[in-house]
């Protein structure tokens, strides 16, 4: 897989929004302070999953602990090998994405690393932590620790993993107030990039291009219904929203757009500001 990489700024604003929301632990005051405003390192998004000062270390014992947790939890739909073809995983989607993840092809739609890149750590414990809304129950009754063995397991089933160092998107700007002035110009935004095309003009799922959208294993893939965030699967907050525009969920149909919004980064706001105008719930 050719990996694409590049850079982008990061303002003193987009620190501070990350600060106050709390990133990864890995990234301490003392390096963001080294970084400075130009030319920083990629910062992960914030991942609101809680206790990263708990991380236990990837040594082969916690790798084969979360292996005996992975068989009693995840088997069914990941299946044995983790090819995503456990038991129950047919009648889980059938001929409609999503299916249960295959571990072993190294393509993860759940991330906050650039289109193409693995995920980082914290990405898979955020996604084994809450879980995915109507697909997949979140583990918060594991123990972070346990959590952890997890995500060192399905690591250890993909040898894409090995020697990765993934390189974040960066947050640039922060969340604006959802005025109507900012609602109208994410409208505008929204049809800039035509996403109506999929997500249809009422935000439904229902644009000309839904029915035949299939995703890279070529099950058939109904867009989101953008007025129930309830059943965004990347989460629904504003960093949430960020993350998967930002990012893409590689694997599916939804894109990438961080290169279209280089330099214009503000515009992501108030196109998160539209989408959530569309709530219905």
């Amino acid at each position: 897989m050719k990996i694409r990489k590049y850079t982008q700024g990061i303002t003193h604003t987009a620190l501070s929004f990350l600060l106050a929301l709390g990133v990864s632990s890995a990234v301490s005051t003392s390096t963001l302070a080294a970084e400075g405003a130009a030319g920083a390192d990629a910062i992960p998004l914030p991942i609101v999953v809680s206790p990263y000062k708990d991380r236990i270390p990837e040594t082969a014992a916690n790798v084969a602990a979360g292996r005996a947790l992975y068989e009693r939890s995840c088997i069914w739909c990941h299946g044995i090998n983790g090819e995503g073809k456990g038991p129950v995983a047919w009648f889980l989607a059938r001929d409609t994405a999503p299916h249960p993840r295959d571990f072993t092809y190294g393509v993860y739609k759940f991330r906050s690393t650039l289109s193409g890149e693995m995920p980082l750590d914290e990405d898979l414990f955020r996604t084994i932590t809450r879980g995915i809304p109507g697909y997949m129950p979140g583990f918060r009754g594991y123990s972070t620790e346990d959590r952890w063995r997890l995500v060192y397991y399905i690591k250890s089933l993909s040898p894409d993993f090995k020697g990765a160092e993934p390189e974040a998107i960066k947050v640039v700007g922060t969340p604006i107030p959802a005025n109507g002035a900012s609602i109208h110009r994410g409208y505008q935004v929204y049809k800039k990039f035509k996403c109506w095309e999929c997500h249809g003009g009422g935000g439904a799922g229902d644009g000309k291009k839904a029915p035949t959208l299939k995703d890279d294993w070529g099950f058939r893939l109904p867009p989101r219904d953008l007025r129930r965030p309830s059943a965004f699967k990347n989460g629904s907050t504003p960093a949430d929203l960020y993350r998967t525009i930002m990012a893409g969920l590689d694997g599916g149909a939804m894109p990438s757009y961080s290169d279209f919004f280089e330099g214009s980064e503000q515009d992501v706001w108030h196109l998160i500001n539209y989408i959530n105008s569309l709530a219905a719930e």
